[in-house]
């Protein structure tokens, strides 16, 4: 699944980079004026596990167009997926020193790049407290360029005009997706009052109709969180929703291929799988409805007007993708103008949308800076103005 859009990832950006260009100017008398991009050099990426191939080439790609070299820093926990792309690129026939990788824990092998004198650029993908002290790092040293893509708390809104059937299909298979381990996935499912029973009814049997399993067999949907650190990380998350007063109606505990407890002795005991977990009710306080936590698990809250429901949406220090369904255009393009969030979906939620052709990047804490389209190769470079006096 996510080597399928690779390609084009990088197929784009080979045809980008001929549009990487900067102004001219002729309203100075006697002057001719000019923008020019050039390279930084020396850049750095730092890639999360969740999207391994992806990340890559997310940053493979307009760091080469843009003509710099470039050292990518893998996840620990997803450490040979990079060192298999860094020798195709040695195959493709990419020259000693452009492409490199390294492997390592972020505290060290991440914090030398953030701090290195040398690197001018430098791109992350993970979480906002970790992108915090790359940024920190950044300024203490050279104060080298930082591009930030972080964390998401994305809500979809759901109102009485919309298809339902449409909507529930878009917005399950976007938290069921990766396990719900993507930072755009959308954990904050708000429906209209009028429609609320009969949507939260067909999302419950869709959500719970996925197949969860080995994920080395063909026929399965759904399999287990990363590690034992991110299965312990969403447990809490859960056990904390149902004190701070979510009502449970999917899920919440240990799962199986089967959708059972497991047995002592089953594999998947020895596994890391989640059940599809539905809140409803959160209170906007509690943590579940605040923090994001990188798992398969989506809370349903009901409005009753547009204003109230945008308030809701916006309630949140993250702001990386948003949704709405509506047959509404007139209030779609007004609600899409009101929401605070880098990417919007209009009868569509995530991932769909996120493609090399737009520009991708959060608002507030979920980043700063755009992968993704010309957008992301202006990121990857530096503007030099010249001047001409004939």
């Amino acid at each position: 699944m996510e080597c399928a859009g690779v390609a084009a990832i990088l197929e784009y950006y080979a045809g980008a980079l001929f549009n990487l260009h900067g102004e001219t100017s002729l309203t100075s008398v006697g002057l001719m004026k000019m923008s020019i991009r050039q390279p930084f050099g020396v850049c750095a990426a730092i890639i999360p596990w969740n999207m391994p191939v992806g990340m890559f080439c997310m940053k493979l790609g307009p760091a080469m167009a843009a003509g710099n070299t470039l050292i990518i820093k893998s996840s620990e926990k997803a450490p040979l997926t990079s060192i298999k792309m860094a020798e195709l690129a040695n195959l493709a026939g990419f020259p000693p020193g452009v492409v490199n990788v390294i492997t390592g824990y972020g505290a060290t092998a991440g914090a030398a790049l953030a701090s290195h004198m040398k690197v001018r650029k430098i791109s992350f993908t993970g979480s906002a407290p970790t992108g915090r002290l790359i940024q920190k790092a950044a300024a203490d040293s050279n104060l080298k360029d930082v591009t930030l893509e972080l964390g998401g708390k994305s809500p979809c809104v759901v109102f009485d005009d919309a298809d339902i059937d449409i909507a529930v299909e878009a917005s399950y298979r976007s938290i069921a997706w990766n396990t719900g381990q993507t930072c755009m996935a959308n954990t904050r499912l708000f429906v209209h009052n009028n429609v609320a029973e009969e949507f939260t009814q067909k999302f419950l049997k869709s959500f719970a109709s996925v197949k969860c399993g080995d994920p080395l067999n063909p026929a399965t949907t759904y399999g287990p969180v990363a590690d034992k650190a991110q299965f312990t990380s969403v447990m809490r998350y859960i056990d904390t929703g149902k004190r701070e007063g979510g009502e449970l109606l999917l899920g919440g505990n240990r799962a199986t291929s089967n959708g059972s407890s497991p047995s002592k002795d089953s594999r998947e005991a020895k596994g890391y799988y989640i059940s599809p977990t539905v809140f409803a009710n959160v209170p906007e306080t509690a943590s579940i409805a605040k923090e994001e936590i990188f798992g398969p698990v989506v809370n349903i809250n009901v409005f009753t007007t547009e204003s109230e429901v945008l308030r809701m949406c916006n309630d949140t220090e993250y702001g990386l993708y948003a949704a709405v369904f509506t047959k509404d255009l007139e209030r779609a393009i007004r609600f899409v103008r009101g929401l605070e969030a880098g990417t919007v979906g209009v009868n569509v939620t995530s991932p769909v949308g996120v493609t090399p052709d737009m520009p991708f990047g959060g608002w507030k804490q979920s980043g700063n800076g755009r992968e993704y389209a010309m957008e992301s190769l202006h990121h990857w470079s530096e503007v030099k103005t010249v001047v001409f006096r004939g």
